[in-house]
């Protein structure tokens, strides 16, 4: 029986939900939308004869059979609606488009895994271990749900977490999130743009005293007024793991004022209008891939000009040392991590690897290798876990931008992957 249907119809429920995270209330401690959706996923699996959990509103976790634990790790949160889409952000299906935020990251491929697993469980196949499915609440904007599950609930041995790309991630750069405080330039007397550390800022705006040249553009406006200028711009988000992909709003800013007002404001539009860390002298590479830096957040406080970076770090790279180097640019007056993760590797050959790897090139027809990514999953979460889908190498990146969307063909195709790697990593026919 191929309940790709239901899986979708899912999804759609999902996706209809809010679930950015909000006030605390009685079921969660990061919002309501984030608690109908833990109740959600907790009900389908109870349905299905799942043992179930719901642990505080933080995570749910749902499994079946017996033995070792086998662990599928997602979230039912999201990143905020930003921009003007071309359909509802809550869901719609649309020119052979499923539309809205969530149905790659990562509501979408949790529901998929899950309902694979129901589909074998009704085509007479049985868990070879013990699968639990661990949905978290709260993974886009601190990790507190994975946190409290591993302080509280057993640990998987292995597993993969479907917030991704194909064909498999077996190697993540270690993550950091840094406010860099700045001396401020005197001129500066305003400045505010991003919402995310982990997101490009697509939209910002600065006072500066002094009148500079006026321009009118796409992606910025400049009106001198009373002796100040004032300043506008936009771009265009992207995942903070791929700041290349996207075109941060703050350099604009940054190199209208190096432009117009000299000064400190080159120095700055050096220091961050560079994604490879150059500028702020923290460049580096290995095997897992080169640094990349993204300035999610900037904004004036006082004497201060603060910015969050958003730093992926090779594996052999310490985090120190990204610390130590900063702290050494022009005009930092101080260094605060804010949020990490340490790097991550799996070998391939590991038998889940190869399992999951086999499957994914089975359905798709290539012979692809596992690589490395600069983005955090929740495999971090275990010593042998990997990222599994759900981006496949051909389909446009939308996750963290407005238009989120899978096809329909690529999210049939996705459902077959994941159907195909449970049954060669965790079940067997009865």
């Amino acid at each position: 029986m191929d309940l790709f249907d239901k899986a979708l119809d899912a999804t759609m429920k999902m996706l209809s939900v809010n679930s950015v995270q909000s006030a605390p209330c009685d079921e969660s401690p990061f919002g309501e939308g984030v608690a109908k959706c833990l109740h959600f996923v907790k009900d389908e699996a109870e349905k299905r004869g799942f043992r179930t959990l719901y642990g505080d509103g933080y995570y749910v976790w749902a499994e079946i059979g017996e033995g070792d634990l086998f662990g599928i790790l997602g979230h039912v949160d999201t990143v905020p609606f930003e921009g003007k889409w071309d359909a509802n952000p809550l869901g719609e299906i649309k020119d052979g488009r499923i539309y809205g935020r969530g149905v790659l990251d990562d509501k979408g491929p949790m529901v998929c895994c899950m309902y694979a697993a129901f589909q074998l469980l009704e085509e007479g196949y049985k868990p070879s271990c013990r699968l639990r499915f661990i949905f978290g609440g709260n993974e886009e904007t601190g990790w507190k749900c994975i946190e409290r599950y591993m302080q509280k609930e057993e640990k998987p041995v292995t597993g993969f977490s479907p917030d991704g790309d194909f064909p498999v991630i077996n190697c993540e750069r270690g993550v950091a999130q840094i406010l860099v405080t700045f001396k401020k330039p005197q001129s500066l007397i305003s400045l505010d743009g991003g919402v995310r550390a982990n997101i490009v800022i697509d939209d910002a705006s600065a006072v500066i005293e002094g009148e500079g040249s006026e321009v009118e553009s796409d992606n910025l406006t400049a009106k001198a007024k009373d002796g100040k200028t004032y300043i506008k711009a936009t771009g265009r988000p992207a995942h903070g793991s791929t700041p290349d992909k996207g075109d941060n709003a703050l350099w604009h800013i940054l190199k209208y004022a190096a432009k117009e007002f000299g000064g400190e404001y080159e120095t700055l539009a050096s220091q961050i209008c560079d994604w490879t860390g150059e500028g702020l002298g923290i460049a580096a590479s290995d095997y897992s891939g080169a640094l990349t830096c993204n300035a999610g957040i900037a904004k004036v406080n006082g004497d201060n000009l603060e910015i969050t970076l958003d730093i992926r770090h090779p594996n052999t790279v310490a985090r120190a040392e990204v610390e130590k180097g900063l702290a050494k640019a022009a005009g930092v007056k101080s260094v605060q991590t804010q949020h990490f993760h340490d790097p991550h590797f799996v070998d391939e050959k590991e038998p889940l690897i190869q399992g999951l790897l086999g499957a994914y090139n089975a359905v798709t027809g290539t012979d692809d290798k596992p690589f490395s990514i600069g983005g955090a999953t929740y495999a971090r979460a275990l010593e042998h876990g990997v990222a599994f889908g759900p981006m496949f190498p051909w389909q446009e990146s939308t996750i963290h931008q407005k238009n989120e969307y899978a096809t329909i063909e690529d999210f049939r195709k996705m459902y077959d992957v994941y159907l195909e790697a449970l049954k060669r990593t965790v079940f067997t026919k009865r």
